[in-house]
């Protein structure tokens, strides 16, 4: 299996351990890193969280069948993967590809629906944290992510945008490929 090396950082934390990314098969990756709570796409992202904004990569005017315009963090689990990510690991991933997170006991399913800068790896929506036993929420903001030891494993070119418009539909189809 091997091990795509690159200095992307879990976090800004420099004493934080470093990503790890994993070729497991010709349509499986694994990345190993944490969750920084992404808010883009909910309609109220600039309210909740400084860094936060109304849009999503993956949008209407690109595909995105679900309600409103961006996918809402609030509200559907979404990975997001580095600006970089093909240039470095080769391996193209489609807006709305869908991974498995895994944090302990918890699973969800979500679908690649932002687009982050070139330095970090492993961030998700509010709701997939959430879905994943984190309460990122501190006096109505959000302020909290998972730590290290977030798997998402991502089936590249998995995208079903027409059957993962909701949370039930991505789960639903989620499963039906990690069998």
């Amino acid at each position: 299996m091997p091990v795509i090396t690159h200095p992307w950082k879990s976090s800004k934390d420099p004493n934080d351990p470093l990503p790890v990314v994993t070729v497991l098969g010709p349509k499986h990756v694994q990345i190993l890193s944490n969750a920084s709570t992404d808010t883009d796409g909910a309609p109220n992202a600039p309210d909740i969280d400084p860094t936060g904004q109304v849009e999503t990569s993956l949008r209407l005017s690109n595909g995105w069948l679900g309600e409103g315009e961006y996918v809402n963090s609030l509200v559907i689990p979404y990975f997001v993967l580095p600006g970089n990510w093909k240039e470095v690991t080769g391996i193209p991933c489609y807006l709305g590809d869908i991974a498995r997170l895994t944090y302990k006991t918890y699973t969800v399913y979500a679908i690649y629906a932002d687009v982050g800068g070139v330095k970090r790896i492993g961030e998700a929506s509010v709701c997939a944290n959430q879905a994943l036993g984190c309460d990122p929420w501190i006096n109505g903001k959000v302020r909290v992510g998972i730590p290290y030891g977030v798997y998402y494993d991502i089936i590249p070119g998995s995208a079903n945008l027409a059957d993962t418009r909701t949370f039930d539909e991505i789960q639903a189809y989620g499963s039906s490929l990690f069998i």
